[in-house]
């Protein structure tokens, strides 16, 4: 596992910088540990590193967007005078649920297919 490659792309995604980003690192981390242990027997971690650190870090963006959304308390929205800022969460979640899917969809060939179900009809 490449934590520093993970939390550096984690850092591009969420806008956040290389010390604010530190302090997710356990979530990276436990984002790659579920994902490479979702991986096909065989797979060769070394030569998708890249793919697999890019798919880590997604998935710990959206479950920060997740974290960070439901600590805000559901303050959505701030005025001051006659500034007004407005925050839409849902749209935040869904933007994040996007970039993790795009990532998942980058490692689908490596990943065990665990959504399938054959069944026999009586």
């Amino acid at each position: 596992m490449e934590l520093d490659k993970i939390l550096e792309r984690f850092a591009i995604i969420s806008n956040l910088s290389t010390e604010e980003s530190q302090k997710w690192s356990p979530l990276c981390e436990e984002a790659w540990l579920e994902i490479t242990s979702n991986l096909k027997d065989g797979v060769n971690q070394e030569e998708n590193a890249r793919r697999l650190n890019s798919a880590s870090a997604a998935l710990a963006f959206y479950r920060y967007i997740l974290y960070s959304t439901s600590n805000s308390g559901g303050a959505e929205s701030f005025a001051a005078g006659e500034l007004r800022i407005k925050t839409d969460t849902s749209r935040m979640i869904n933007n994040a649920k996007k970039v993790w899917q795009d990532a998942k969809r980058s490692i689908a060939d490596i990943l065990k297919d665990e959504n399938f179900m054959f069944e026999r009809i009586i």
